[in-house]
């Protein structure tokens, strides 16, 4: 038997966005090979899977891309780079631009998902690892 996920319901106050409050660069939560940061992994791969076969590849894309900024310094807003991730999402046009205020992207993104219907535990990781 298969589990069925219910869709995630995404909760932030826009007014929690500010640095060092609402999204951290994700390293934060305990580094490279921590537990924290291999849940985020395994999450955004499930995501990525459920993404392809759900028409939402480029949003997960763009979750991942994001999971490399920060609330402050150079990675505070969203920039372009030569990753992977980064060309799936400009490919796919509107879903990020340059130069956002990157823990805004981030709740905006994450929020899509949910709409979207992806699974809700995989979003909670995900989420958890971005507000830690």
């Amino acid at each position: 038997m298969s589990k069925v996920s219910s869709p995630a319901v995404v909760v932030f106050a826009q007014d929690a966005l500010v640095p060092d409050v609402a999204l951290q660069f994700r390293l934060r939560n305990g580094g490279s090979g921590s537990a924290g940061s291999s849940a985020y992994i395994q999450a955004t791969r499930a995501l990525a899977a459920w993404g392809r076969g759900q028409g939402h590849a480029a949003l997960v894309h763009a979750l991942v891309h994001l999971g490399w900024t920060s609330t402050s310094g150079a990675r505070k807003t969203v920039a372009s780079s030569s990753s992977a991730a980064w060309k799936a999402v400009a490919e796919a046009g509107d879903i990020l631009t340059i130069g956002e205020d990157a823990a805004e992207a981030t709740a905006r993104v994450v929020t899509a998902l949910a709409e979207a219907g992806a699974p809700a535990e995989l979003l909670d990781t995900v989420w958890a690892t971005f507000t830690a």
